[in-house]
């Protein structure tokens, strides 16, 4: 009996010996085991990808994490099965078709997981290039999940890929003094899990054939606004070594005037105060317990999004400078060099405004939500340069200035600070879909997404297959080497050239292909009446 003991131990522990130092073991045909630091996960092989979805980074942010810093997941023991999609975190639900799929997903605090994706042959050791993907979605509705963000098609190309769930909303982003005080922080709980989310990257993404030290950070609208802070927070520095940024900087976040907050900390923490009064409570230690006992359904509700900017949500809840997680104004770190010094490839679609306009809305409403998106200053100036006309009416002009305001002038006044100090490489998306060109809306917020997945597009449009297989290619090449133009070779021989403020290149996205300069005077000219003139930064 006793050499039967000592024969078990002996398996069990060169059971755990072997899942400790071999990163795949073959479960069956169809699932494979990978061991990470919290423990063992089971995957999925599906064609030529390994899929890991759900699994979790972080604890529960519940009870005493609700309004906190994420803390670690507690360990386990029993393999993880990580087959399906994990729960996304609580948002608002929208009746909008392209959101329908997310409406019918498990909802939940438990909701800081993510998902990894890489070849079917991958082993530890291999070293492969990461791209770890934020989702945006105005910082209150959207999932790390969702299908049009697929990493499939990417890892086929030799990337190990990586999205993630991070908390929205007032869960995500409610800033008050008793959080500042007890944390040194407050409102960027959202942006607090997408670190949490990059070091446990860091810590484990080997045992999935990935590089800890070839991460490539990316997002798209508010998680390219989620990257350009992480690009601007020590907390983040050494976790990646490049990024991407998809329509949308931090910059529009902390100067335009429909962000009520400004996200900045005192005003931040004042819109806490009139949130929790709503709710009966004080800012103090009593309000913040009694808090973090309200159902998050109601907390959610209480934190508004409008996809019709014509009908705008009055304030807006998302990273705030706190002078810990985003010490500094960001423009300032940017002019100043206080940023991680990353390759960056950063660019915007033509028609941005296009997607939050809708056809029908009345002169006023258009007139008033040019003044809500840009404020009285800069609403002034831009309707005495660009006022409606025989080729712009008044519903065209309201796209325009809400794109400029909040994407485009953003984008190109961060190019040019960060090219000062890291090679970059800007884009322009400028191609209209078949169905897009029906309905005039141009090349709108966000289209370029299913074209990088390979998830959303008509697979029959040999203009749109090239066109995928492009920005493809160019993607995944920066990448593995931080220039979109080395690594696997391009279907086009168009260079793209790096990105200077002096000579502002840019590679337009359409067919064909080609290169350009940026519309500058436009955008220099609203960038100033939103930032303040270059020269006067400091």
């Amino acid at each position: 009996m006793k050499s039967l003991v000592l024969f078990g131990r002996t398996i069990f522990f060169f059971s755990l010996y072997f899942l400790a130092f071999n990163s795949y073991c073959l479960a069956d045909d169809e699932t494979i085991l990978v061991q990470t630091k919290s423990g063992p996960v089971l995957g999925q092989k599906s064609g030529e990808v390994l899929s890991f979805m759900g699994i979790p980074y972080a604890a529960a942010p519940i009870e005493d994490l609700r309004f906190a810093p994420p803390a670690d997941p507690k360990p386990w023991s029993t393999p993880f099965k990580a087959d399906k999609p994990g729960a996304v975190c609580f948002q608002l639900k929208l009746n909008i078709p392209a959101l329908e799929a997310m409406n019918n997903r498990t909802v939940s605090e438990d909701c800081l997981n993510l998902n990894v994706y890489a070849p079917k042959d991958t082993k530890a050791g291999d070293a492969l290039p990461v791209y770890v993907f934020i989702h945006g979605g105005g910082f209150a509705i959207g999932a790390g999940n969702q299908d049009i963000f697929d990493m499939s098609e990417l890892v086929k190309r030799k990337i190990v890929a990586v999205s993630l769930n991070y908390r929205l909303g007032g869960l995500g982003f409610l800033a008050s003094e008793e959080t500042f005080k007890r944390y040194g922080t407050t409102g960027n709980w959202g942006l607090l899990d997408q670190i949490k989310a990059l070091e446990w990257v860091r810590d484990n993404i080997k045992a999935f054939g990935g590089a800890p030290d070839k991460v490539t950070i990316g997002g798209e609208s508010a998680g390219s606004m989620s990257v350009s802070a992480l690009l601007t927070s020590p907390l983040a520095k050494g976790l990646f070594r490049g990024a991407i940024m998809e329509s949308g900087s931090v910059l529009s976040l902390y100067k335009l005037p429909n962000n009520y907050s400004s996200a900045q900390l005192n005003p931040s923490m004042a819109l806490g105060k009139t949130i929790m009064a709503v709710l009966g409570l004080k800012d103090d230690e009593e309000g913040l317990r009694a808090l973090r006992e309200i159902p998050p359904e109601v907390i959610t509700r209480l934190t508004p999004f409008a996809f019709n900017w014509t009908k705008p949500a009055r304030f807006t809840l998302a990273p705030v400078r706190d002078g810990y997680v985003v010490p500094l104004d960001p423009q300032s770190a940017l002019a100043t060099g206080n940023f991680n010094h990353v390759n960056l490839l950063i660019g915007f679609n033509s028609d941005e405004g296009a997607l939050f306009v809708p056809e029908g809305a009345s002169r006023d409403d258009l007139r008033e939500m040019i003044f809500l998106t840009l404020g009285y200053q800069a609403s002034e100036a831009f309707g005495q340069r660009f006022p409606p006309d025989k080729d712009n009416d008044p519903l065209q002009r309201a796209r325009q200035a809400l794109g400029l305001g909040i994407f485009t002038a953003a984008s190109k006044r961060t190019a040019d600070l960060h090219s000062r100090f890291a090679p970059l490489y800007m884009y322009n998306f400028n191609y209209v879909s078949p169905s897009n060109n029906k309905l005039a809306r141009g090349a709108l917020h966000a289209s370029e997404l299913g074209y990088i997945f390979s998830t959303l597009y008509d697979k029959n449009n040999p203009i749109e297959r090239k066109l995928s297989e492009e920005m493809q290619t160019r993607w995944v090449n920066f990448v593995k080497t931080g220039n979109p133009n080395k690594g696997d070779k391009l279907p086009s021989d168009v260079q793209w050239p790096g990105y200077l403020a002096t000579n502002p290149m840019v590679l337009k996205i359409n067919e064909p292909m080609e290169v350009g300069p940026l519309d500058s005077e436009s955008l220099d000219f609203m960038a100033d009446q939103l930032y303040g003139p270059l020269s006067e930064i400091k």
